[in-house]
This record gives structure tokens, sequence and C-alpha cells, in this order.
């Protein structure tokens, strides 16, 4: 076990790193499997509150038809924001940029500032510049346009506990370019940049506010200025555009009763709702009137490019898709604000906590030497995932593919280690078990993985046999002879042992012969198997004699109590055997053959348990070495006719 507790050691430590550098490797895993919660998830029913009014192919088309090819001249908006108005709808929102005059003819600009300065509740989206090189190459006639151009600075943030701005990076940018000052004097207007996306290169979050750094180093105001999604939801609340607050401490955008969460780079994390949730309408049907009114009744209206606006690319890559329109993410985007929905990423602490927690389900799985409770461990990974995805259902991410791989490195290190060692063990005692017990008890004791022998103390019967008077024998015999004879002996011995009563043949020492019967696996009928297997030793040697022209003479004594069995030696060289007080009592009660008239010689404790089914002669007390007291003895005679 120290190697996986090692192992563990280091993986959360790697781990601990990974967060703290924020490794693109892991994250990258960590999205995708989001994502694939997303796809097994599915669509959400959901009421929307937002609907797309589309610059798609159709409108292009039709457009293109009455001689007005993209860019479209301005008076198509201004019929489009009447139309939408006077249907019910609340708020219209322009996923399209204004920032110079008509191509066409000026007057139109006049007719669309006229509708939106009527209805008001319009907001303009427009682009940013990013570096202020690139603001420095400006022709310095749009420069001084665009600095006289800054009423989009009204609606900057008032912040709300600044010193924790310290802990906060928001995206900073150098300048917005607003729309003309025509429009921009009289609705509001904001960024509409997606802003930065994920690793993987798909939109998951969408920042609340930018930081304007020319503004800031104008003097002219903190810079922090809302994202037009976060406007739109402002307007829909009936809320004051100019007094919307930032908390840099709770980290929310206080909108009433809306508080919408950022993260420490400013960012609202979206939560999908699936395909086919906001309702579309082609522009050029809202234009021509040939629509539904009551769908526009009291809704968020974006009026955007969709993916078949020819030539007007806008498409970007979501859990769902690979070309979902920007359109599409601030309708996402707001309904999450409205309705209080957000993924939220669980936080470091609880992602550490649940990989720690992971890796102390498979290490109690890991205890085991069994290959099957084992294999328990690998359970860790669907255990893991169906915790994540339910918390996902929640709303809420918490990190998986780090514990997943962690898991998976110690389930299978600890298995392949069992599997190694196990197959060692089998392999070593292969060597000496199917010499010495039967080949159904080694078979089992394989197959069921019961091969540490070693080390228990249990009751066994122990049978000890030797041949009486093999040292004048051998005198007699050279030594090809006798060797020739005593393994011709010990065969047959043996295989009445091993083979017909399922006794385990602990060892040979000369002629003698020590079985165990109990051990390694204990039956019901060890006691009666070995008194069985005593008459038939005898029998056995009847025949031996009389096929070999000998006249042998054999001695067995029986024993039934507590030993010490397993594996007993040096580590290069051990036997599986039994030793304490039972085996030497059960030695010497077979040398008092040599004294006493009885071939088969069996102790007390033997004779209780049997008694009811074989035949016993009591020979009276007597002492043994090593034992204070006498020992009852009684000579074997048969089994009884039942």
């Amino acid at each position: 076990m120290k190697i996986l507790y090692y192992l563990s050691a280091v993986l959360l430590i790697v781990y601990v790193l990974f967060l703290f550098f924020q490794v693109p490797f892991i994250d990258f895993f960590e999205l995708k499997i989001m994502d694939l919660f997303y796809r097994i998830r599915g669509s959400v029913n959901i009421t929307p509150d937002v609907v797309i009014v589309g610059i798609d192919e159709y409108s292009l088309t039709s457009l293109e038809a009455e001689k007005d090819v993209w860019p479209w001249s301005r008076h198509h908006y201004g019929k489009v924001v009447k139309n939408l108005f006077n249907a019910g709808a609340k708020v219209v929102v322009f996923d399209v940029s204004f920032t110079e005059e008509d191509e066409t003819n000026p007057m139109y600009d006049n007719y669309f500032a006229s509708i939106i300065s009527k209805y008001k509740n319009v907001i303009l989206g427009t682009y940013l510049i990013n570096e202020k090189d690139t603001y420095q190459k400006y022709n310095e006639k749009i420069k001084e346009k665009l600095e006289n151009n800054i009423t989009y600075l009204n609606y900057t943030y008032k912040m709300k506990n600044f010193k924790s701005l310290d802990f906060i990076q928001p995206i900073e940018i150098y300048k917005v370019r607003p729309p003309i000052l025509k429009f921009s004097s009289l609705v509001p207007s904001a960024t509409y940049e997606i802003g930065e996306i994920d690793v993987d290169g798909v939109v998951r979050s969408l920042p609340l506010f930018f930081k304007e750094l020319w503004a800031n180093e104008m003097g002219i105001s903190s810079g922090f200025l809302p994202h037009m999604d976060v406007l739109a939801v402002a307007m829909f609340k009936n809320a004051d555009l100019t007094n919307l607050i930032v908390d840099f401490d709770k980290r929310i955008v206080e909108i009433k009763d809306l508080k919408i969460p950022f993260d420490l780079n400013g960012l609202f994390k979206i939560f999908y709702y699936g395909n086919n949730i906001f309702k579309e309408i082609s522009f050029y049907d809202i234009e021509t009137g040939n629509f539904n009114k009551d769908i526009f009744k009291n809704k968020i209206v974006i009026i955007g490019y969709t993916a078949t606006a020819k030539g007007l690319y806008d498409l970007r890559i979501t859990p769902f898709s690979n070309n979902t329109p920007g359109v599409y993410i601030h309708a996402t985007a707001i309904q999450n604000m409205l309705s209080g929905d957000t993924l939220i990423r669980a936080s470091t602490w609880l992602r550490l906590l649940f990989t720690t927690l992971a890796i102390i389900y498979v290490l109690l799985f890991s205890r085991s030497k069994n290959i099957k409770v084992n294999i328990l461990a690998l359970l860790s990974v669907p255990l893991i995932f169906l915790v994540s995805y339910m918390l996902f259902l929640n709303q809420v991410y918490l990190d998986s593919f780090f514990p997943v791989v962690s898991c998976i490195i110690l389930s299978t290190t600890n298995i392949s280690k069992n599997l190694i060692q196990e197959n060692k063990e089998k392999k070593k005692i292969k060597e000496y078990l199917y010499r010495y017990v039967p080949d159904n008890v080694a078979d089992y004791l394989i197959k069921s993985g019961k091969l540490t022998l070693g080390g228990e103390t249990r009751n066994i019967v122990v049978l000890f046999s030797d041949i009486k008077g093999f040292t004048s024998l051998s005198e007699k015999l050279d030594a090809k002879e006798l060797v020739e004879l005593l393994n011709s002996y010990l065969t047959r011995m043996s295989d009445i042992i091993k083979n017909k009563y399922n006794g385990t043949i602990d060892k040979f020492v000369g002629d003698a012969i020590m079985a165990v019967f109990g051990a390694p696996i204990s039956f019901e009928d060890d006691i009666e198997r070995a008194l069985k297997c005593a008459l038939e030793m005898r029998q056995e040697l009847r025949k031996f004699n009389s096929e070999n022209n000998m006249n042998l003479d054999s001695g067995i004594g029986i024993h039934f109590g507590p030993a010490i069995v397993g594996n007993i030696g040096a580590p290069f060289r051990m036997d599986y055997t039994s030793i304490g007080d039972t085996v030497n009592t059960c030695s010497r009660i077979e040398h008092l053959t040599r004294e006493l008239p009885a071939n088969v010689i069996v102790s007390e404790s033997v004779y209780k348990l049997a008694k009811e089914k074989f035949e016993f002669i009591f020979l009276g007390e007597y002492r043994v070495k090593g034992k204070s007291m006498p020992l009852k003895l009684y000579e074997l005679k048969g089994e009884k006719n039942v």
C-alpha cells in the first residue's frame, strides 16, 4: 500500500500545482467534459424573455432585389424599430454597429434618429479599439470626432467596495468606438464584444464590464463600462442605467433585485439552454409587417446576424454548435441574467476536496489483495461523473477530469501490482503445492486466490507414520535398493493420504511421513478422514509386503489440536508446515507404537470426537516428553458397523 500512498500524495501535489498555475492542458479536458454534460442534458424548456430578429440571407436577398445591398440604408432599421415597439416590444437591442454615417443618404440617419428618439428603449451595440497603438494611428479628424463623442461614459458603473478591485483583473481595452453622435446622444450604447474565449475556442462566458484605459487616462471616469447585455437587462427592469452598481467585494452587478455574479476577470459564466430556445423572425418580415405581433409583447428584441447571413460572419463555437451566431449568445446571456441562471465553477478548495475524497475511496478498496475488490475502486470513475453531472444540472460544475485520471492511475497501479504479486505467489506455491496437497485442494486454493498461507493458528489433525526397524533394514540393503524400496513405499502411502483422503503431506523425514488434515483447507470430517487414511495405510502396507516379499511394519500416531500453520523458513527457502505442541505430541504418540502392542495410536481428543463411528481400545495413561500430565491413549481398531 505504501506505493499507493506515495502516488496519491504526488497526484494531489500535482493537482495543487495545476490549480495554482491554471494549466491550460487540464482546463481543456475539464471544459470538454462540461460540453459533454450539456449534450447529455440536451435542451431545457423555458419561456424566454428574448426574441431574435435575424439579419439573414432571406433579408439580404430581399432588400437586394429592392436595390439596397449591404450595408443597408438606415431607414430600414427605423421601420423595424417602429414596427417592433408597435407590436409591444419593451427593449430593442442592436448587435450591429452604427459607427459611420449612412453611405446612401444622410437623411436616413435623421429618420432612424427620430425613431429611436421617440421610442427611447433602444440600446446600440458597438465595438472596441483594444490597443493604444492602433488608436494612435487613427486619422486626427476621426480621433477628434471620437473624443467628442463620449455619451457612452454616462453609463459608467458606480463602484462599491473599491478596495477589493485589487483582486479583480478586468479585461482592459483602450477605447470604445461608439455609434455616431447623432445616435449615441439619444439612446444608450455599449460594446457587444464577447470578450476572451476559453482555451479550446468555445464561448462559455461574457464580460459584465470592460475597463476603458482612455477614459481613465483622461481623468474623465473610472472607465468601468457595462456590456450591452447588462444595459439591456437594466432597461428591461426599468432601472436607472446611469446608476448601475458593481460590487467588487461580493463580485456582483446590482440591477434592482437582480444580483449578477462575475469571476476575478469580470466574466459572467453562461448557462446554455440548448438549441431552438429563442424564436427568430426575419428582419425583412418585421419591416414588411409580415409577422405575429404577439411574439414581441413585453420582450427584449435583439437584432443581429444569423448563420445564413453570407458574408456577415458572426459565428462562434458553443457547447451545442460550432456555428452559433453571436446574437444567440447575447440572447442566452440576457436570459441568464433575468432568470438568475449561471454556471458556477466550483471553488478551488471544493475541487481539491472532491479529488481527495475520490482518492480515499480508491485507497479503501485497494487495501484488499482480492482483485475483484480492487476492481470496485474503478467504480469511482462513474461515481465522479455522476456527482459532477448532478451538480451540473443544478448549475454548478465540479471538475472531474483530474479526479477521474487520478483514480484510474491509482486503481490500475494497484490492480497491476496485485496481479503481479498474485502471479508470483501462484508460481511459487505451484512449485510445491501440487506435490503435498490433493489436486482438488491445490486447484481450489489457486483459483480462489487464497494463496497467503502463512501465520495462522487453527485446529488440525496430525498424522505421523514411521517404519519400525528401518535402521536395521537399511543395513541389509545397498543404497540403490534402499532408495528404490523407500520411494516405492512413500509413493503408495502418499497417494492414499493426498489423493484418497485429501490430506496435506507436511514433510518426509527419512522413512517417516507427517501429514495434516484441516490445513490449508479445513473440512467437517478431518478426523474421520485421518482415521480412515490410517486404516487404509495399514492395508496398503500388507499389500506392499506381499508384493515385495517383505515383512515391514509401521507405527501411526494421530492427534487433534491447535497448531501454527503457514510458510516457515527463510525468504529464499520456506515450506508450508505445521508447528507447535500438537505436532510434537503426535510425534511422541507415534513413537509409543514401538513400546505398546498397537500399530495405530490416537490421543484422547481424537477418541472423544470419533468414538461414535470408530472402534477403539483404551491403552492406558502414558507420559510423553514435553507433557507434565500423562496422556490417555487409544488403539484404533477399525470402523464401526452402522
